[in-house]
């Protein structure tokens, strides 16, 4: 810029209003001299503001018609990357929630990515960012601190809002209300907490909702004097927005949250952590864990068995070994030991192999069996149309084991350390594990069922056995986030209040886990396990939402002891999950049972 254009600008300067006025914040400011209010404006950051103001309104005076987002962005030097514009929709009523970490530079920012893509605009703003006159066109003005006062003041907005929403249009909202504060109890600087009332206005017009997240945090200065007086800070925020300038922001934009959702969140302050989860997890990465194909030998599958002598082992299997059969699929479900099945058992151990490996998962052997198969009960699924197996279960009846091997001949021992409180617990269970459905008949919505209709009726026949436990995996195909959110989940919502403490994983999943503050969001956020699968969609390029064989378990109410990661079958993430039939629901027990009590 040339001195003859900056002479021109500072006198233009005089003749307009300023962005923002120190006079306005300090008492009798109207009498102060004109250099002590520029000096304090320098100081505070008021200036940069100022100028660029000016150039916004030389840019309108010369026919420019960009709005006063993107221009104040130019000026102003806010950069950013930005992701996932395409998930704001052009029309309809809706809700862009995102966090807060900065003060005025966040709203900028807002403002213009949201008008890329519609005018129809509205930003909630505090007292400060009122301030801002090129804002005031597409502002809508609250106190977001609350309080019995503050509901009354905020009476007028809030009609304004619902009916801008109502006609369709589009709300922006920093549900904090406030800069981000530095938090003792995490360690870090975090988000305020979010407020209620944004939650009720889009409960009562069922608007979209897309939740936004802008990286970065303010300066130290601004932290030590939150800690101070964090009433005083606001006047550091103009300052703040010239630190902003100076580095490049990364700005994601969520799927959107469908009206459809709230009716599974009970409450306003569930639907704010569900809004406040989905936004903060836009900040974590999206790599996965498994394992290059390099670093892990994988033999090449053994052939299938021929179909006639599978056929004929089953044939020969006793009536008593038959659990369950669906006439109208031609599924027959048997329970059979490894010396009535060594042919069925070597086609158990292919398809174990063929149908994990799919999964990232797999032992990398020829056929996947091992010493455990050979004590194991193992639950078979037979089509009798085509004449193949369809799927397989395995269970080990621990009063057997424990009676005749110890507990090492538990599968898991491999993975975990057993209290003499869990073994006890465990002689009246059975422990189940290598669960799997065959790829031709994955797609069959019948088929797990049918596994567990089988499993159930075997259940019933044996009553002395009252518990079912063993390993649930999630593979490595899932994202980190992905599988921290479902660790993070298991570990606030679904662990047993007794057992939990009698096992100890040899390998604990110590890096997958979640920011302590968007995990203490998850027993309100995700209270109802049904949101958690819909949630992990959204993460996954592919939609996947969580583990079939997780998402059964949890229908029946299981409860997890403990976690670990098994580095030999593909980085694994083993849950072990422990199920009471007789605590399931009365349905549930009647359909896999057959008894309803």
């Amino acid at each position: 810029m040339t001195t003859a254009h900056t002479r021109t600008l500072l006198n233009n300067m005089k003749k307009r209003q300023k962005m923002v006025d120190l006079r306005d914040y300090i008492p009798a400011g109207r009498i102060w001299p004109e250099w002590l209010i520029n000096l304090g404006e320098r100081f505070l950051g008021f200036h940069a503001l100022n100028v660029a103001h000016a150039h916004i309104e030389d840019d309108w005076d010369n026919g420019s018609e960009e709005n006063f987002f993107k221009l104040a962005c130019k000026y102003l030097n806010l950069l950013y990357d930005l992701e996932g514009l395409e998930n704001i929709p052009k029309e309809g009523p809706c809700v862009i929630v995102a966090n807060h970490p900065h003060g005025m530079s966040d709203g900028l920012m807002f403002g213009d990515i949201t008008m890329r893509v519609r005018s129809d605009i509205r930003i909630i703003v505090n007292e400060f960012l009122d301030c801002v006159r090129g804002m005031r066109p597409y502002e809508i003005k609250v106190d977001v601190y609350g309080g019995d006062k503050a509901k009354r003041a905020n009476m007028q907005s809030m009609k304004q809002i619902l009916q801008w929403l109502r006609e369709g249009h589009c709300i922006l909202v920093f549900p904090s209300g406030s800069a981000a504060s530095y938090s003792r109890q995490d360690g870090r600087v975090i988000d305020d907490p979010w407020q209620t009332n944004i939650a009720t206005m889009i409960r009562k017009t069922n608007a979209t909702v897309v939740p936004m997240h802008i990286s970065g945090q303010t300066g130290q200065l601004f932290q030590l004097v939150t800690r101070i007086a964090k009433e005083h800070r606001s006047s550091l925020l103009a300052r703040e927005i010239k630190r902003d300038g100076r580095m490049r922001h990364t700005i994601k934009i969520g799927k959107p949250i469908s009206p459809s959702t709230f009716s599974m969140l009970k409450d306003d302050a569930a639907l704010s952590d569900y809004m406040r989860l989905c936004t903060m997890l836009l900040r974590y990465g999206q790599h996965t864990h498994r394992q290059q194909e390099t670093e892990r030998k994988m033999l090449p599958i053994d052939a299938p068995e021929p179909t006639e002598i599978l056929e004929q082992e089953i044939n020969a299997l006793p009536l008593e070994t038959l659990c369950y059969e669906n006439e109208k699929t031609g599924l027959r479900v048997f329970a059979a030991v490894a010396e009535q099945i060594p042919h069925m058992m070597h086609e158990i151990g292919v398809q174990r192999e063929i149908t994990f490996r799919a999964v990232g998962e797999g032992s990398g052997t020829a056929c996947d069996l091992d010493e455990y198969d050979k004590h194991y009960v193992h639950l078979i699924m037979w089509d009798t149309n085509r004449k193949a197996l369809a799927g397989a279960y395995r269970f080990g009846r621990t009063d057997v084991i424990l009676r005749e091997m110890g507990a090492k001949g538990i599968y898991n021992s491999m993975f975990f350390n057993f209290s003499e409180k869990f073994l006890n617990f465990a002689k009246e269970g059975l422990e189940l594990g290598r669960a799997f459905i065959t790829q031709a008949y994955q797609r069959h919505p019948a088929s797990l069922d049918t596994l567990w209709m089988g499993l159930g009726r075997y259940l019933a026949a044996h009553p002395e056995y009252k518990y079912l436990y063993g390993t649930v995996s999630i593979s490595s195909e899932y994202s980190h986030l992905s599988r921290s959110l479902m660790l993070s989940y298991l570990r606030s919502n679904r662990m047993h209040p007794e057992l939990q403490h009698e096992v100890t994983a040899k390998c604990p999943p110590d890096n997958l886990e979640l920011l302590s503050e968007d995990a203490r969001l998850l027993p309100t956020a995700l209270e109802e396990t049904k949101l958690l699968g819909p949630l992990v969609s959204k993460m996954e390029p592919d939609g996947k939402g969580i583990p079939v064989l997780l998402r059964q378990y949890l229908r029946l109410g299981g409860m997890m002891a403990a976690f670990s990661i098994d580095h030999d079958f593909g980085d694994t993430l083993d849950c072990l999950v422990i199920v009471e039939p007789g605590a399931t629901d009365a349905r549930i027990r009647q359909r896999y049972l057959g008894i309803s009590a």
